[in-house]
């Protein structure tokens, strides 16, 4: 990066800064203004929640309790939804297509809640888990 371009971007940021300036002074004006500084961050905090939520954590985490779901609604129809026997032939069938089912809803739900997460609140830890705040 030469010098003049350097210095072209700092009177850039420079202009910027002294043109927002008054209206964050004022508060009846300032929040059309600070939503739309805001407005670049937000959309990058959101599409990176949603990527990460809709690919990692909500498939894993959808997976595992709609796997947990299929093992003990099929160990019911044999008899004991506690018993082990019942779960251990339950887990091949019911288990792994709960695990199946349920990966595929985890994409759908983990990146709309990403994305609703990392829009209120960028890159924090709840717009990459699936989990809700407590």
């Amino acid at each position: 990066m030469t010098n003049k371009t350097l210095g072209q971007l700092i009177l850039s940021a420079t202009l910027m800064t002294s043109a927002v300036a008054p209206a964050m002074a004022m508060d009846y004006e300032a929040k059309p203004v600070m939503w739309v500084l805001q407005a670049p961050f937000r959309t990058v905090g959101a599409v990176s929640g949603a990527l990460v939520s809709g690919t990692v954590s909500g498939p894993i985490d959808d997976s595992y309790h709609w796997g947990l779901k299929g093992t003990n609604h099929v160990a019911e129809k044999f008899g004991d939804e506690k018993g082990w026997g019942q779960r251990a032939a339950a887990a091949p069938t019911g288990g792994s297509a709960g695990m199946i089912l349920g990966s595929g809803h985890g994409v759908y739900r983990g990146f709309f809640h990403g994305w609703k997460k990392g829009w209120e609140k960028p890159f924090s830890r709840w717009s990459y888990i699936t989990m809700e705040e407590k």
